[in-house]
């Protein structure tokens, strides 16, 4: 046989180009991770400015957790329960303007925990127990641990989700 110049034996490999490299990127890659840096460090802040406005709720979370472990025991039970409108009346001068909620007490009271976000179970029955405690006249033997802690649960339910006038979802 001879060689003949377009036999297969005289082929070679294909020679490959090297890899095109990463770098330098193109400028729309620059762009997209500024954007991205920006829009982080928007929701940082979003996030901080969220955590600061919501400081007051997380407080009163924690003193209403310290007045649940009171309740559980009948000789500091009265006690501890009387001071339930006092922190609730705090968490809603943190959300609201003074004016608005500082004269407040009675049935104008528990309409605006109800509107705000108890679903009316002040105005149904623990707005008058509220009211009984504030003032120091609701006996030891009313109060049972359960009904104590239902009210415990209805004041930490209005504590996390209530809304004041103009806020959105918090």
């Amino acid at each position: 046989m001879s060689a003949d110049a377009t036999s297969l034996a005289n082929l070679h490999d294909i020679v490959v180009p090297p890899p095109v490299s990463w770098w330098p990127l193109a400028w729309g890659w620059y762009l997209l991770g500024a954007m991205l840096l920006a829009g982080l460090a928007w929701g940082l802040v979003r996030w901080r400015a969220h955590r600061r406005a919501n400081r007051y709720r997380d407080l009163a979370l924690s003193e209403l957790d310290a007045l649940s472990a009171s309740v559980g025991d009948p000789a500091r039970r009265s006690g501890a329960l009387s001071t339930l409108p006092v922190l609730l009346k705090r968490v809603a001068l943190a959300a609201w303007p003074r004016g608005q909620i500082a004269g407040l007490s009675g049935a104008a009271w528990w309409r605006v925990l109800d509107e705000s976000g108890a679903d009316g179970v002040f105005g149904k029955g623990h707005g008058p127990r509220l009211e009984r405690l504030s003032y120091g006249r609701e006996p030891d033997t009313d109060l049972s641990e359960t009904e104590a802690q239902d009210l415990l649960r209805a004041a930490r339910a209005w504590i996390r989700g209530h809304r004041a006038p103009g806020q959105g979802g918090r």
